[in-house]
């Protein structure tokens, strides 16, 4: 109620009330309207900060999220997804070796795997297999610009040979029709690669829930079914060595799925073994432990053995998806791997020290992984490379090499600079590599028990193709005893006795990275033949006297 005067006459005004409690309007409604105001303001409010946090979301890596869109110019071709999803070699699958169709990442023409190397004649420089791919020079992974120029791998002619997954030594032989045609020409069989499916079935059932694979305590990791499924419970495996080093049992436990083309991306077939989130998880934590900053960017804390592991494990990933979330981490291990080279060519355990052959082989390979997935390695560091093995080589010509130069030579390093200089174009009628090869040949598959070895000593035969690799796959007598295949098959451990968990591993005693070390080298040897391209190009012809 209020009161107004009029004409000197008091007049009582009723001011309006809400219904049934007397209030007045007029000291409720500022009320109202401040109510408004402010629950607008919080409603405004909460937009803005539900879309912040969205975009920061968004902004964070997931291997298994898609990546993102751009928009691709109509004569762009896109980019190639090696991805293989026709693993599932168990009991209940049989290969079928009569593949009519290969990809057009394959070798081009018919692979002839027992076919002699070389071409007579050819002058002692890196061999030609195909036609440079579309980009080559341009220095963005086919090959570089100028030898003087700073830029990616070196191509055709030049160290290396070609940059690119479908080049000398790519990775296009893991996919699909070509894989099976390439396993079976070069003499695997569906043995060997059920000896795989056990080793693969093993490593996915000892991951540890962050992603990584320790070489000493995998046991304490065992699960019941691959990440992220199923629980950890622990087993009676054996790990084989006290090494403590995760980066490196994590790029050891990835490597073998990489080489049978299993990546993070899931594959579309349900009918074989889906092993994507456990190769994205090994991933993940590799990038997780990668520094992002300061001098040591790019480099996965272990050591400088680890590192070259892990960047090979990123490298082969990036180059057979092209997934952009691990271009970066891929080329910035590469990065490191460059500026921790010491100045006489090598590496070893820490950052520019005087190398051995045995890092300095992890690191080549690595650069080599990384130019062929296109990612920019400069052919400075690769031609520094050349300069160490000549020091390591125990003379020139000689094809023997020891564990530093001017060491004395071993069967175990010979192995190793022989595939190093391959990777770095060497003719396959180069007489230090033919010499070299001879001494492998004096210790054959099965003579040392040695899984570093036969790992090394098996890529170089295979590359060589011809006779020397019938020698080394099947043995002296084409049977398949006293060669590579045959004797790891037989040594996989089929988990009798009380070491059940053990089933589909090999024994690491005499290797540093104990069982997982040895079951990983084993796989890759087993995978070889499909795992790299061939280096030599077979369907030449050649002097097949050449031993």
């Amino acid at each position: 109620m209020s009161t107004v005067q009029d004409n000197g006459r008091r007049k009582i005004v009723v001011a309006p009330t809400i219904p049934d409690t007397g209030v007045s309007l007029v000291k409720v409604i500022p009320v109202w309207i401040a109510s408004a105001i402010i629950n607008v303001c919080l409603i405004v409010t909460a937009f803005f900060l539900f879309t912040f946090l969205s975009k920061l979301n968004a902004e964070q890596p997931d291997l298994e999220a898609p990546p993102p869109t751009t928009e691709v110019a109509e004569d762009t071709p896109p980019e190639k997804d090696l991805t293989n999803t026709d693993l599932g070699l168990d009991d209940t699958v049989q290969l079928n070796y009569n593949v009519d169709r290969i990809e057009e990442v394959s070798v081009p023409g018919k692979v002839d795997m027992t076919a002699s190397v070389g071409v007579p004649g050819a002058p002692d420089a890196a061999p030609s297999n195909v036609p440079p791919p579309p980009g080559s020079g341009g220095g963005t992974g086919a090959g570089i610009r100028d030898p003087n120029e700073a830029g990616t791998g070196a191509m055709t002619g030049l160290v290396g040979g070609m940059g690119g997954k479908e080049s000398l030594g790519g990775f296009g032989g893991r996919s699909g029709s070509t894989r099976v045609k390439m396993l079976a020409e070069g003499g695997g069989n569906d043995r060997s690669e059920k000896a795989v499916a056990d080793g693969l079935h093993w490593l996915a059932h000892h991951q540890a829930n962050d992603g990584h694979w320790g070489l000493h305590d995998f046991n304490r990791h065992a699960r019941t079914k691959p990440f992220p499924a199923g629980t950890v419970s622990g087993d009676n495996s054996m790990p084989g060595t006290s090494r403590r080093n995760d980066i490196a049992g994590t790029a050891f436990g990835l490597l073998p799925f990489l080489a049978a083309g299993i990546t993070h991306k899931a594959g579309d077939k349900t009918r074989v073994i889906d092993y994507s989130k456990t190769v994205n998880a090994g991933l993940r934590y590799l990038m997780a432990k990668q520094s992002r900053s300061g001098s040591d960017r790019g480099y996965f804390c272990g050591d400088m053995y680890a590192h070259g592991l892990a960047t090979i494990a990123m490298c082969e990933a990036y180059g057979l998806t092209s997934d952009p979330v691990l271009k970066a981490s891929a080329q910035m291990a590469i990065n490191y791997t460059c500026s921790a080279q010491d100045v006489g060519g090598g590496w070893r355990y820490q950052p520019r020290t005087a190398g051995d052959t045995s890092v300095t082989g992890w690191h080549l390979m690595a650069l080599k992984s990384g130019q062929m997935s296109g990612l920019t390695v400069p052919y400075s560091v690769l031609r520094r490379v050349e300069t160490f093995l000549n020091g390591a080589e125990t003379s020139k010509n000689s094809g023997g090499y020891g564990y530093t130069p001017g060491g004395g030579e071993t069967y175990v390093m010979t192995s190793v600079g022989l595939l190093c200089r391959q990777y770095l174009g060497a003719n396959p009628r180069n007489p230090g590599l033919l010499n070299g090869i001879k001494k492998l040949k004096a210790y054959p598959p099965g003579t040392t028990s040695n899984i570093y070895y036969e790992y090394y000593a098996t890529q170089v035969l295979h590359h060589m193709g011809g006779d020397h690799w019938q020698f080394w796959n099947l043995g002296p007598d084409g049977s398949g005893k006293g060669g590579i295949r045959d004797t790891l098959i037989a040594r996989q451990d089929q988990g009798t006795g009380r070491q059940t968990a053990n089933k589909g591993t090999w024994v690491g005693s005499d290797h540093v990275g104990g069982r997982l070390g040895a079951t990983s080298l084993s796989l890759l040897s087993l995978e070889v033949y499909y795992r790299h391209l061939p280096l030599y190009r077979r369907d030449m012809g050649g002097n097949k006297e050449m031993k």
